[in-house]
């Protein structure tokens, strides 16, 4: 067997993974609700000026040291104006 072939054989035996163990899948760390829930993509179009507010709530949550993500402020914000507008008038 040439240099070549062997070294293709070694390389295909590694490529197998026949001695691979799946590490088991951590746990998630999200709450209940939120992974139960189905997620949604969306495109926004704001002002120069709705971005500035939206981005210094997210800095403001970082620099507070509070774990949070630009999708977790827009949910709080929808169900805030829904409570505003929609409940309220119920």
């Amino acid at each position: 067997m040439s240099k070549i072939a062997k070294a293709a054989d070694e390389i295909l035996d590694k490529m197998s993974f026949s001695d691979y163990k799946k590490p088991s899948p951590a746990p998630s760390k999200k709450s209940a609700s939120r992974r139960s829930s189905k997620k949604n993509k969306l495109t926004l179009y704001l002002t120069e000026e709705e971005e500035k507010l939206f981005n210094e709530i997210y800095i403001k949550r970082l620099q507070e040291n509070r774990k949070t993500d630009r999708s977790t402020i827009f949910a709080e914000a929808v169900k805030l104006l829904y409570k505003h507008e929609v409940a309220r008038g119920s």
